[in-house]
């Protein structure tokens, strides 16, 4: 699922990383996206907490959760996703 259209489905309230600004020299703020896709990783492969989520709760990809307690890729996440 591309970023647009997690959007378009109201689930970037699911990741807030995905939509934070970033703030620049000045006043000024820059929109970053992360684009995320459901390509089958490892958690040593996935890059951030942020991710995780995304692939556990857009995905569908529960063996991210192997303990079954929320939290995916516990290298990565110390709490469960929103």
């Amino acid at each position: 699922m591309s970023f647009s259209l997690a959007v378009a489905l109201g689930l970037a309230s699911l990741f807030p990383d995905m939509t934070s600004p970033t703030p620049l020299a000045g006043s000024q703020s820059v929109w970053q996206a992360q684009a995320y896709d459901c390509s089958n990783k490892t958690c040593k492969q996935i890059s951030s907490c942020a991710e995780a989520c995304y692939k556990l709760k857009v995905c569908g990809h529960h063996k991210r959760d192997a303990d079954n307690d929320g939290i995916p890729c516990e290298n990565l996440c110390s709490r469960p996703c929103e």
